[in-house]
């Protein structure tokens, strides 16, 4: 079905009610079983078809000062560790991207100037992920992020590496998160009740869509390809393609929360 229930959210219990109803379709249900002050929007939305665009997006990206820097991190988490002083499963960064706008073009990709770190020697790269960050975000401007992962990282490198607290704990102090501002002023019946930037980027973007990245497509396959790519067996043109493909995937992270950014300046 187009809208199926799953996207409503909410326990699966309660779900398992409205297939017992026979329901199949989120415009199936009636509103007044609903509780919940989030299925009751996501409910209220599909029924129209149209997105819902509230001004309050518009208001809080306009009121950003620039620089601005659009900051994504990529981690692997290997079971095995492998590197000194690293824990199994622990999400260790291995890789970042991010746009900057001086605020002197018109907000566009094409007008964003573009810095990237990712090494594939081999060696930890955990020190390098930190300091290259650090250079690259200099002292002022908001750093953007879409959910509180990339600080959850940050935080990671302040335990990892003392020395560089100070720097790095005025980044987290300058950190500003999209995610919550997208989810309270915005939704499209497309979204299936996800907030995720896979799920909102080709509501708003339609040209831009993961699913049309060549090879690497999400974090699990990011995470495998850079770990394919520091193996030793791994060929050099097989690793040259890895390299490829990880650094355009972190890229169109980062392209995406500009253009949702751009987005909601243009229509909120």
């Amino acid at each position: 079905t187009e809208y199926p229930i799953a996207g409503l959210g909410g326990s699966k219990s309660k779900l398992g009610e409205y297939v017992a109803l026979g329901c199949k379709d989120i415009r199936e249900i009636d509103s007044a079983s609903i509780t919940a002050e989030t299925q009751l929007r996501i409910h209220r939305v599909t029924q129209t078809g149209n997105p819902e665009i509230l001004a309050g997006a518009k208001a809080e990206f306009d009121a950003l000062d620039y620089p601005r820097y659009y900051l994504d991190f990529e981690t692997i988490g290997p079971a095995v560790p492998f590197w000194k002083g690293t824990r199994p499963y622990a999400a260790v960064p291995v890789q970042w991207s991010c746009h900057i706008d001086d605020g002197s073009g018109d907000g566009s990709i094409a007008s964003l100037r573009h810095e990237e770190f990712l090494d594939l020697s081999g060696a930890p790269p955990m020190r390098a992920v930190a300091e290259s960050m650090i250079a690259c975000l200099g002292d002022t401007g908001p750093v953007l992020m879409y959910t509180s992962y990339e600080q959850r990282v940050i935080e990671g490198l302040i335990s990892r590496f003392p020395d560089l607290a100070e720097p790095l704990n005025a980044i987290i102090d300058r950190l500003f998160d999209l995610f919550p501002i997208v989810k309270t002023n915005y939704y499209h019946p497309d979204m299936l009740g996800s907030w995720s930037i896979k799920a909102v980027l080709p509501t708003i973007a339609p040209a831009m869509d993961y699913a049309g990245l060549e090879g690497i497509k999400e974090g699990t396959a990011a995470s495998d390809g850079f770990i394919e790519a520091i193996s030793p067996r791994t060929s050099s043109e097989r690793k040259a393609e890895l390299q490829e493909q990880l650094l355009r995937y972190c890229r169109f992270d980062t392209e995406a929360m500009v253009e949702i950014v751009r987005f909601f300046c243009r229509n909120g």
